[in-house]
Order: structure tokens, then C-alpha cells, then sequence
């Protein structure tokens, strides 16, 4: 898909924030952009089919250029589902003499922001694939052309929020920094909001979620 630059978003911040350098509106249109892609769940990104290794439970994840993983919506290996945990409150199962645990995987991880790291660690060869969720890099250089089209103004008063509140500057100004963290947080919950009526409608209307 094309990529809308950081650049497209200028005209619906740089009113409200007279006098702000256009490099501090990008740093804070990135955060901005990051939160909302991570907290709205709209970026998905299917995992190509790929194969476990014997003793190896860390797999890189190939995102495309200039994002994180944010998220795990599904994961399967074999075609089963596995539980997403957090890799930090999740301790590895150890053998007696100090060896990981292995088996077929039940848990998986987001580890590092690119990699999946599995549980017990696969003893052979196993199919995996999943859908995960993305948020750009504080070094993108703009997000997906259908992000802009649905959220961009949304993604703009995010930042429009931060640069507000920055204290002392001639663009300081806390009432429109709350202003806008309403419409930002309101453009979160209605971004999550539609993308649950779609799936409720799909499953509804065929009776399984492609």
C-alpha cells in the first residue's frame, strides 16, 4: 500500500499551533500516530506461513519496513491457537538441569518489538502463522495511505494534544490540549468500535470470521 508522509497531516495541526517548528509537529504527529495505531488495533498484519526449528523458540517476524509489533490478535501453530503472554511476566520452563522445556507450543510472546518467542520451545518442525498488529517507528516516515484516509485527523489532534500542552511556548494552551485529547481518545474508541461491527456483522451474515 502507498504511504501518506508525515507532511499530510500539517494543515489540520499547524493552525492551532501558530509559531511551532515543523520538526517539533512531526516528533509529536509520530507519537501521536504510534498510540493510536497501537491502541486502536486498526494496522493488521498477517504472519506468511513459516516453520519452527528444533531447540529454537525465537522467531524474527519480517513487519514491513518502519514498524513495531504492537500486538498479537491470533497466533497458531499447526493450526491451533496459542495464548499471547507477556514474554516480561512469563518465566521460560526450565528442566531440572537447567534445559528449556520442549514440546509443541501452547504460549507465545512478542519479544524485542520484531521477534515471537515460543513456549515450551518446539521439539521439530511446526507450521506457524497469525495476524499481529503494527505501529509505525518514531523513524517512519508517514503511516499507510488507509490510516490517513479513515484516522488522520484523529492521528492530528494527538498531536495537536501534545504540542498544546507544551508549557511556555506562544502555542501553549491547556484548554485546547484537553479539547483535543478528547477527539483523540474519541477517534480511538470509534476506530475500535467500527472495526467490531464489521466483525460481528461478517460473523453474523456468514457464520464463521473469514
Amino acid at each position: 500500500m502507498a504511504t501518506t508522509k508525515w507532511v499530510s497531516f500539517y494543515p489540520y495541526i499547524q493552525p492551532y499551533v501558530p509559531g511551532c517548528p515543523e520538526v517539533v509537529i512531526e516528533a509529536h504527529l509520530k507519537e501521536s500516530a504510534a498510540e493510536f495505531c497501537g491502541k486502536s488495533e486498526v494496522w493488521r498484519f498477517n504472519i506468511d506461513p513459516d516453520f519452527t526449528n528444533n531447540n529454537s523458540a525465537d522467531y524474527k517476524i519480517d513487519v514491513p519496513s518502519g514498524t513495531l509489533l504492537e500486538n498479537m490478535l491470533f497466533f497458531y501453530v499447526n493450526g491451533s491457537p496459542l495464548t499471547h503472554v507477556s514474554d516480561k511476566h512469563f518465566s521460560v520452563p526450565i528442566n531440572q538441569d537447567g534445559s528449556a522445556v520442549k514440546g509443541a507450543p501452547i504460549y507465545v510472546s512478542i519479544l524485542n518489538d520484531d521477534h515471537v518467542r515460543l513456549y515450551p520451545t518446539p521439539d521439530g518442525k511446526y507450521t506457524f502463522t497469525g495476524v499481529t498488529v503494527l505501529k509505525p517507528k518514531l523513524s517512519a516516515t508517514g503511516v499507510e495511505e488507509f490510516i490517513y484516509d479513515a484516522h488522520g485527523r484523529a492521528i492530528a489532534s494527538g498531536a495537536i494534544a501534545r504540542l498544546a500542552e507544551i508549557p511556555n511556548k506562544e502555542w501553549s494552551n491547556p484548554e485546547l490540549s484537553l479539547q483535543h485529547k478528547f477527539e483523540f481518545n474519541r477517534g480511538i474508541t470509534n476506530a475500535k468500535g467500527r472495526d467490531t461491527r464489521r466483525i460481528n456483522l461478517r460473523v453474523a451474515s456468514i457464520g464463521f470470521a473469514d
